[in-house]
């Protein structure tokens, strides 16, 4: 490798099949902060096990080679899905000022894994060499009213934000930075279950979060689709939290004993020449295009793909982007992800991000019937699955009675929703 800042790692595994072990030596190379070049190299004892799989399916095959990847502006997806994004670095970027008067490079990969606490979504674990993986869950229930307020002081205004309370920041750390996206949240745990703690943002949501989103999800599940739950905890600071049921938490006799291993669709398009982000046109044909490369369950899957697919047309969600899907596993193979993150938008006008085949915008649930196959399902497939997503949604105003939705924010959804 080329001379520079250069930082070597173990990483874990834990996985229901795998049970916890060291899956791979990896080598971070950086130049004036930014990552060059990622050296990666699976371990014999990971190679050998009988539930061995490819960590990355795309740019990391399961083999004894050492696998070297260039990094020109962008960096590996088993990496970059395990650096928070933009609110886990917010948290971090509070964390090392206040905790250590540290400027971080937030450019920087290994910069920014050293301010990393244990507390993090999937099966994966990066450690410096030689160092004990410790698999956390986040802040206790108890710290759930100073990790919201915390919460709130880090998403606030900067000029509105000096007043964060120390103690509270590190309760946010342990358990806010291992989550992607921009929405405050945290990972929490109430006695043996898990939860994903999103918290509603004073200032700019159009609608309460937590209870549209709770009730979209029970919706989805109506529509037929792979969703968890969740149960909104009121009074939080006089506000409401949502509290998800986490799907990557492995239970055994309603213990967490391991996890289940995740990698976003963003992960598997990266660009092989400079593990940059894909850019430019995001499709659904680009998810099952590799749902069919490597699902062990194609049709299932696609069926999945489709109802997802249908269901963020009839919301009007437009955030639909390559890291709001995921490929899963327990160490026996890959399937589509449970759905996450399907909430409406109250824009008019502006496009989804994932088109569909030469449109910006996927089908209508009423119009597929006018495509014919979809991800190459059969037809009969297609209308059923279309069917269900139209009478679950129909039935949005009670979904929305049902959560305590005021009705105001009932009224403004109803009004994106298309059929």
């Amino acid at each position: 490798m080329n001379k520079g800042v250069k930082q070597r790692y173990d990483l874990y595994i834990n996985t229901p099949a795998t049970g916890l072990m060291k899956a791979a030596q990896v080598v971070l190379l950086e130049s004036s902060g930014h990552l060059v070049q990622m050296a990666f190299l699976y371990t014999e004892e990971y190679r050998e096990h009988q539930h061995a799989f490819a960590i990355d399916p795309v740019q990391l095959p399961l083999t004894d080679k050492e696998i070297n990847l260039k990094c020109a502006g962008g960096m590996p997806g088993i990496l970059d899905d395990y650096l928070p994004d933009d609110w886990g670095r917010k948290v971090l970027a509070k964390l090392a000022y206040y905790r250590d008067q540290h400027v971080i490079n937030q450019h920087s990969a290994i910069d920014t894994l050293t301010q990393l606490s244990n507390s993090r979504v999937g099966a994966i674990q990066w450690v410096i060499a030689d160092e004990t993986p410790n698999y956390e869950f986040g802040c206790g229930a108890e710290h759930l009213l100073a990790a919201e307020a915390a919460a709130q002081s880090v998403d606030a205004p900067e000029s509105y934000s000096d007043n964060v309370d120390e103690m509270s920041l590190l309760y946010l750390a342990n358990a806010g930075s291992g989550v992607g996206g921009a929405r405050p949240k945290a990972l929490l745990h109430d006695g043996n279950k898990t939860y994903l703690a999103k918290f509603n943002r004073i200032s700019t949501d159009p609608y309460n979060n937590a209870k549209v989103e709770l009730a979209c999800l029970q919706m989805a599940k109506e529509a037929g689709l792979n969703v968890l739950g969740g149960h909104i905890r009121r009074g939080v600071n006089d506000r409401d939290v949502l509290l998800l049921d986490r799907f990557d938490v492995v239970m055994e006799n309603d213990l967490p004993i391991s996890r289940r291993h995740l990698i976003t669709i963003n992960a598997l398009l990266k660009d092989s020449e400079t593990q940059c982000d894909k850019g430019g046109v995001f499709l659904y044909d680009d998810i099952s295009n590799l749902v069919k490369k490597f699902s062990i369950d194609i049709e299932a899957d696609l069926t999945q793909l489709l109802r997802v697919m249908l269901f963020n047309r009839a919301i009007n969600n437009l955030d639909d982007h390559e890291r709001n899907f995921s490929l899963i596993s327990e160490g026996d193979g890959y399937r589509l992800s449970p759905g996450y993150d399907m909430v409406p938008s109250l824009v008019t006008g502006a496009y989804p991000v994932a088109g569909y085949k030469y449109s910006q915008w996927p089908p209508k649930p009423s119009e597929v019937s006018t495509h014919g196959k979809i991800f190459g399902l059969p037809k009969t497939i297609v209308n059923r699955v279309a069917d269900q997503v139209i009478s679950a949604v129909e039935q949005w105003p009670d979904w929305a009675l049902k959560n305590d939705v005021s009705q105001k924010d009932s009224n403004n959804v109803k009004q994106m929703i298309s059929l």
